[in-house]
């Protein structure tokens, strides 16, 4: 398995979407900032509950709208939840390596999401199907959802 995982250029393909996480991730992190990465993730939960109760009518104005619509819930709940769901850290609040790791799992967790509302045929021009299953399948998207959270358990239990 391991000799057919590296042969298929699956590796590689994947630690190129690693990276480019990673990348995104801390442009995420810059843009938000450290102390607003709780809100972000409230707002992107939000946004995809939102989504999923609105899909049928928000599809029927065409395939792209539902990313569409997304993205911009994400972008506008941002805008305004500091006056909305506001969450204060005690204390310093997040170290660095928490704050790359949980931008990290944000980032898996969006562009899951991401891929689920574009349609199959145009994001295989870019990446394998082996590959978009790690964000896409059944299981993926159930481990991109709650990996943020447990992450979040974890953290602060060790803060304890």
């Amino acid at each position: 398995m391991l000799a057919k995982f590296t042969s298929s250029g699956l590796a590689a393909e994947l630690s190129a979407i690693a990276a480019l996480l990673l990348v995104i991730s801390l442009a995420f992190w810059v843009v938000i900032g450290r102390f607003r990465l709780h809100n972000a993730l409230i707002n992107i939960y939000i946004s995809f509950a939102i989504m999923q109760a609105a899909m049928g009518e928000v599809a029927d104005f065409g395939k792209y709208m539902p990313l569409v619509v997304f993205l911009t819930l994400v972008v506008f709940l941002t805008i305004i939840d500091s006056s909305l769901f506001e969450i204060h850290l005690s204390g310093s609040g997040l170290s660095i390596w928490q704050v790359v790791v949980l931008s990290f799992l944000e980032a898996g967790l969006l562009a899951s999401i991401v891929f689920t509302f574009l349609p199959e045929k145009q994001i295989l021009k870019y990446i394998s199907i082996g590959s978009l299953d790690y964000f896409t399948s059944p299981l993926a998207i159930i481990l991109w959802m709650v990996s943020p959270l447990l992450f979040l358990i974890l953290i602060s239990r060790r803060g304890k």
